[in-house]
C-alpha cells in the first residue's frame, strides 16, 4: 500500500514542477508479466498462509526467494530506465536479508510498537507468519531488515527496510524523469545544429 502513496506523491511533485501527467505513458516497462507474477506469488503466500494451507506453509520460504529472483530478472530487462538501478539495489538488499534468514524478512519488535502495530507484533511472536519473523540474536544482516518505523500520522503505519526506501526513491526518480523533461539550453541547441551542419559538409 505504501507504494501507492509514493506513486501519488511522485505524480503531485511532478505536476508542481510543471511536469506532464501524459508523459508517464512514455515509461516503457518490459516484462511487466514477471513483476505481476512476483507480486501474485508474494500476495498468494500471505493470503493462503493465513488460511493454513499446508503446501504454502511448507514451501513459503522457497516461494518468497523465487519471487525475488523473478523481480531481479524483471528489473534487469529494464536496466536502461532511470531509477531502476536504485530499485534493483533495494530489491537486492531485501533479498539478501530474506535469503540469509530462511526466507523470512526479520522485523524489529520495538519498531513495531513504535509504529502502533502491536497486533502484528503478537502474530510474529507466535512464529507462524509466513513472510516475516522477529529479529533475534541469531538474525543475520539485521541492519537490512525491517527496522525503520513509520508511525502515525502516516496514513499507513509500517516498519520498513533500507531496501524499501531505495526502491521508493527509485520509483520517485523514474516518475520524475518521465514527467519533467529538461529543456535544452538555446546555446546547446545552436551548437548541436552547427555540429549537424558540419557533419553534413564533411
Amino acid at each position: 500500500m505504501f507504494y501507492v502513496y509514493i506513486i501519488i506523491i511522485s505524480i503531485i511533485i511532478g505536476l508542481l514542477r510543471d511536469g506532464k501527467l501524459s508523459s508517464l505513458s512514455q515509461i516503457s516497462l518490459k516484462k511487466t508479466e514477471l513483476m505481476v507474477l512476483a507480486c501474485l506469488i508474494q500476495g498468494g503466500i500471505i493470503f493462503l498462509g493465513s488460511r493454513n494451507i499446508k503446501f504454502v506453509l511448507d514451501y513459503s520460504s522457497y516461494m518468497i526467494i523465487f519471487s525475488y529472483i523473478i523481480l531481479l530478472l524483471a528489473v534487469w530487462y529494464n536496466k536502461e530506465l532511470k531509477g531502476i538501478k536504485l530499485i534493483t539495489l533495494g530489491i537486492i538488499f531485501n533479498f539478501i536479508v530474506i535469503a540469509a534468514n530462511g526466507g523470512h524478512m526479520p522485523v524489529l519488535l520495538s519498531s513495531l510498537h513504535k509504529a502502533g502495530l502491536d497486533d502484528f507484533a503478537l502474530v510474529l511472536k507466535e512464529g507462524t507468519y509466513v513472510t516475516h519473523t522477529l529479529i533475534t540474536e541469531k538474525t543475520l544482516f539485521g541492519f537490512l531488515a525491517d527496522v525503520i518505523p513509520l508511525s502515525p500520522p502516516f496514513p499507513d503505519p509500517s516498519v520498513l527496510s533500507a531496501g524499501d526506501f531505495l526502491m521508493f526513491y527509485g520509483v520517485f526518480s523514474l516518475i520524475q524523469n518521465a514527467m519533467v523533461k529538461k529543456e535544452q539550453n538555446p546555446k546547446d541547441r545552436s551548437q548541436n545544429s552547427e555540429d549537424k551542419e558540419l557533419n553534413l559538409e564533411i
